[in-house]
C-alpha cells in the first residue's frame, strides 16, 4: 500500500491501483464491516485511509496484535484509535472465519 498524496502519477503507469470504491463488489469488505460493527468513524477525514491501510495490514498479517497495528502511520484527529484496533482484530477473526468456511 501506498499514500496516493506521496506518489508520483507516472509510477502508477501500468499498474493495478485498488482504491475504497474498489475494495468490495457485492458487498462490504470485512474491513468495513468490522467498522461500521466497532462504530470507528466520527468526523470520516481520515477513514478512507485507515481502512486501506487495514486491509493492507491484514493481507500481510493474518492475526496482528497491538504493536502490528501501531505500525500503521494514518493519524485520526478523533482519536479512535481503540476502535480502530478492536475494528482490525475483528475484521481479522471474520477473514479467517470465511476462510475456514
Amino acid at each position: 500500500a501506498v499514500r496516493s498524496c506521496s506518489y508520483p502519477l507516472k509510477a502508477a503507469e501500468g499498474r493495478s491501483i485498488t482504491t475504497i470504491e474498489g475494495l468490495a463488489r457485492d458487498s462490504l469488505h470485512a474491513v468495513q464491516q468490522a467498522w461500521i460493527a466497532e462504530d470507528v468513524p466520527q468526523c470520516g477525514y481520515c477513514q478512507a485511509g485507515q481502512i486501506m491501510a487495514a486491509v493492507d495490514l491484514l493481507a500481510r498479517v493474518p492475526e496482528p496484535d497491538d504493536a502490528d497495528i501501531a505500525t500503521l502511520t494514518n493519524l485520526c484527529r478523533c482519536g479512535t484509535y481503540p476502535r480502530i484496533r478492536r475494528a482490525i482484530k475483528r475484521a481479522a477473526a471474520m477473514m479467517r472465519s470465511e476462510q475456514s468456511s
